[in-house]
């Protein structure tokens, strides 16, 4: 692999890339959580987004948009399908994100915000499609964005829906193939100039292991357009889930445990990310969408500089690197929330509050 000159070792101007074209739906943002939480009629809080110019906002999210209903209030959840299908922790999140839409006497339907912000920010939309419903919900979606003038480049069918929180509650690879086969049909029959995506498992060592036969059988199909991916980088030691550390070691002094991570993330750069974005290329042989990307949510890195040049270096590798080409969309994640460690734009007791990742994005 190439030479990776790191910003945590070395800072250096970027005017090297200013004869490349960049691609700007590289530079997008996931939404989810973001209008339960921050409210797009607050100037203070949009223009601020404005500031980091975001070129694609992603809606609902992932696991909110696998249970999106349009037309409702909020994120429309029907519980009674959430609790049939998945078996971790959303039940319990999706039950807490509609209290508090309930206290903030919020009746709208979150599309109606995400147009709002869209608008504000001139940025295109990527929407995920609830795989869990035959309904036009989808076909609804796009047609209220392009009403509004709001560009649509492409739909996910669906979010993680390998991960066992989905196949512990049954539901497989061909229940999966099944919704993504109509829903993308459905899509196309009316705009035929619009991508799909669809779902790739993670990576995973053992052949006989679901992931790769969901992957499998996947590749074995051509009716979509590009394969999401999720990528969260490790950089701590500990147990972790999803994209989030479950639990984390301590290693050393602040100064020795900052040289470790510096060491894993420059790694990850180097070696694992590249490794694995061609891995999928060779199975797939299709562009991917990024459509989640960060630090393994953490509270030992979240909101520090660590995070913020984690991601100055993502976007930077993004830009040059030859082995990350395929990529063609990414959306970080997460654009606004209550969390710590994830989201630029946390809603705290006083308002918003702009956290690490803010700056390098500016």
């Amino acid at each position: 692999m190439r030479k990776v000159i790191f910003l945590f070792a070395v800072f250096f101007s970027i005017n090297s890339f200013a004869q490349k074209k960049v691609n700007p739906d590289l530079f997008g943002f996931a939404t989810s959580n973001t209008f339960t939480y921050c409210n797009v009629k607050d100037t203070s809080f949009t223009n601020k987004v404005v500031a980091i110019n975001p070129q694609v906002l992603r809606f609902p999210g992932g696991a909110v948009g696998n249970f999106y209903h349009f037309g409702k209030k909020g994120y429309g959840f029907d519980f009674e399908e959430i609790d049939k299908y998945h078996n971790g922790k959303f039940p319990k999140r999706s039950r807490g994100l509609d209290q508090s839409r309930k206290k903030l006497n919020q009746n709208n339907d979150y599309i109606d915000d995400f147009i709002a912000l869209a608008k504000k920010t001139n940025a295109k939309a990527v929407l995920v499609a609830n795989p869990f419903v035959y309904n036009d919900d989808i076909i609804l979606m796009i047609e209220k964005l392009n009403e509004n003038n709001i560009e649509v480049i492409g739909v996910e069918l669906g979010s993680e829906l390998s991960n066992r929180s989905y196949f512990s509650n049954g539901y497989t690879i061909d229940d999966y193939i099944e919704f993504s086969v109509k829903c993308s049909a459905k899509i196309k029959k009316q705009f035929p100039e619009l991508k799909t995506a669809v779902v790739a498992a993670p990576l995973v060592a053992k052949k006989s292991h679901r992931h790769n036969v969901w992957n499998t059988k996947l590749a074995e199909l051509d009716f979509y357009d590009a394969i999401i991916v999720h990528s969260y980088a490790k950089v701590t030691k500990g147990k972790d889930q999803y994209g989030q550390m479950l639990s984390e070691e301590k290693e050393g002094s602040e100064e020795e445990a900052f040289e470790l991570y510096k060491n894993r993330a420059i790694d990850y750069f180097k070696e694992e990310y590249p490794k694995e974005i061609q891995t999928y290329v060779s199975v797939f042989e299709k562009p991917i969408w990024i459509t989640e990307w960060n630090l393994q949510i953490s509270k030992t890195t979240g909101n520090t500089m660590f995070q913020s040049l984690f991601v100055a270096q993502y976007f930077l590798e993004l830009f040059s690197s030859p082995y990350l080409n395929p990529i063609e969309l990414t959306t970080f994640h997460n654009l606004g929330g209550r969390d710590f460690a994830g989201s630029i734009f946390r809603n705290n007791k006083e308002g918003i509050e702009i956290q690490s990742t803010y700056y390098p994005m500016k």
